[in-house]
């Protein structure tokens, strides 16, 4: 399992897939950090879409001066913007939502009225295949027919222990929702999976400018066993993401707020 390092976390509040290529000003970034492209884009599609703060494990961050470490968030917040504008990251963005949608009730019995007609068409092609294998390919046949046959019966049967896992499956946990269930599932829906890409931006700067207004890089840390903590035990009762930001220092998330909170203005 890869490591992360919360680093450049103010930054990453920033965040969303970058696909694009050919403009060396922007890749150069992740080289002279050490990090591979596909694992920046993997963390940073992953942290736009959830607000978490990971990022790739980078011994050149570690060790990096603050000074840098500021151009280093300016200039991925560059390399992020330019993206966020593209084709590419909407279509991204709007698959994933699209996904993400609750199904309505009878949107989830359609579903599975589909699955039950596709599991017959497979036992029919199963059973024709297990009477002419043999050895090893016949016990195949037979072990797919065996959980083609509980998926079928657990989808029939409301009574079925797996009937909620299988239809929940099928409807993203809606196919047996009450329209009232349903109507707050989809404003929950709604919350999290803003209808533009820019709405979405908007939530993730809104979000992490109001994570960070109060930050106080002068409390004063002890030692407590093998870990420091903050003194004040109203700062040590605060959420993970806001000491991630507090663990980056002044210089990164000063940055990092002004580069957001003029990109928020123009988002306006």
């Amino acid at each position: 399992m890869k490591r992360y390092l919360s680093i450049t976390a103010a930054a990453i509040m920033l965040t969303g897939l970058f696909a694009f290529a050919g403009i060396k000003r922007y890749l150069d970034i992740w080289q002279q950090l050490s990090i591979s492209q596909q694992d920046a884009n993997g963390s940073i599609f992953g942290n736009f879409q959830t607000g978490d703060l990971s990022f790739p494990y980078s011994t050149v961050i570690k060790g990096l001066a603050p000074a840098k470490r500021a151009a280093a968030v300016r200039e991925m917040g560059d390399y992020i913007r330019k993206y966020t504008s593209s084709q590419e990251f909407a279509a991204q963005y709007l698959s994933q939502r699209e996904a993400a949608k609750p199904a309505a009730p009878a949107e989830g019995e359609e579903k599975i009225r589909i699955r039950l007609a596709g599991i017959r068409h497979d036992l029919e092609e199963n059973e024709k295949g297990m009477a002419q294998a043999k050895g090893d390919m016949k016990k195949l046949y037979e072990a797919t027919i065996s959980m083609l046959k509980t998926e079928q019966k657990a989808l029939q049967d409301p009574n079925d222990p797996q009937h909620e896992m299988y239809v929940s499956g099928l409807t993203g946990g809606t196919g047996s929702m009450d329209p009232e269930q349903y109507r707050q599932a989809k404003a929950d829906f709604e919350k999290e999976y803003p209808t533009t890409v820019n709405e979405l931006i908007k939530k993730r700067l809104k979000a992490f400018l109001e994570l960070t207004k109060d930050i106080d890089f002068n409390a004063r840390l002890i030692q407590v066993g093998g870990r420091r903590k903050f003194a004040d035990a109203r700062l040590e009762a605060k959420e993970g993401h806001w000491k991630r930001c507090f663990r980056c220092g002044e210089e990164t998330i000063t940055a990092a707020r002004a580069y957001a909170s003029q990109w928020l203005k123009e988002l306006r």
